[in-house]
């Protein structure tokens, strides 16, 4: 989902690093004479800097299914968690065009109260990271939640503490690694029942898969969105050094294909029969 202007900047810029050196010098040209203000817009227009994987379906279409779960699978450090801050920020600031207007109350939950503090809100890509500063929100742990300035309100919960969720009502939440919950089924039922809030209550999850149950029932709801990304997708960002040797160490093993190609594997290595072979077996 990404908006016409800003699929023509993000094409325009990336002609100019593709380009002849007149075409730098435009683009050279062009943001110098942009205000301080409007450099900041488009530092922080993620419209323009997500990959397609990075953004959200489109709104839905007369007779289209509507959607109510968007799941970024991905290997690590391959952008989940960018993508799953920026949809929070644009739910809450009722940012065109994923939101018409602003969701008022959304959920944070992570496997702990801490990965959600350390990752989804303080972390490099979290939530306090990605802002332009007049709209950074303010975060309160002893109240675990946090504002922004129109009003909007995110609360952070456990996966350790499914009940936690009994009360509170949402119009909106993000759902961090969901593979390491302690207690997945009974956290993510809880919050169906507290998705209730607004015209069309939606979630994100953003996880490296594992063969979990809570994982297979996501994928397998027909209102589910999948998008997949490998960690050398989100190459620009991370270290060359690091790639070359998670690469040479684990490409192409069943660790590197979950971990960093973002596969769901089923069978395990030690196992008397793999799947496809017992597909084959049952034949005859």
């Amino acid at each position: 989902m990404r908006t016409q202007n800003a699929e023509k900047l993000r094409q325009a810029l990336k002609n100019s690093f593709k380009g002849s050196e007149q075409k730098t010098e435009e683009l050279s040209n062009f943001l110098n004479h942009l205000s301080l203000e409007e450099l900041e817009a488009l530092q922080y227009d993620w419209q323009i800097w997500a990959r397609d994987d990075q953004l959200p379906p489109n709104h839905i279409k007369e007779g289209e299914q509507a959607w109510n779960i968007w799941l970024l699978l991905g290997g690590r450090g391959a952008g989940k968690t960018r993508a799953g801050a920026e949809w929070v920020r644009a739910m809450a600031l009722g940012l065109e065009p994923i939101a018409k207007k602003p969701a008022k109350r959304i959920a944070l939950i992570g496997e702990t109260l801490g990965d959600v503090r350390r990752t989804m809100i303080e972390g490099v890509s979290g939530l306090l990271e990605i802002h332009r500063p007049n709209e950074r929100p303010s975060f309160e742990p002893s109240k675990r939640r946090i504002t922004w300035p129109n009003g909007s309100i995110a609360e952070i919960y456990s996966s350790e503490d499914p009940e936690s969720l009994r009360g509170p009502q949402f119009m909106a939440a993000w759902c961090d690694e969901i593979c390491k919950w302690p207690y997945a089924e009974e956290t993510w039922d809880m919050l169906q029942f507290a998705l209730r809030l607004g015209e069309a209550p939606r979630q994100v999850v953003t996880t490296t898969p594992r063969a979990t149950a809570l994982l297979k029932t996501i994928i397998a709801n027909e209102k589910t969105v999948i998008a997949k990304s490998k960690t050398s997708d989100n190459k620009a960002n991370l270290s060359s050094s690091f790639l070359k040797t998670i690469e040479e160490k684990y490409g192409g093993t069943r660790l590197g294909r979950q971990e960093l190609d973002g596969e769901l594997i089923e069978d395990r290595e030690d196992a008397l029969w793999q799947r496809d072979q017992s597909i084959f077996y049952t034949q005859f």
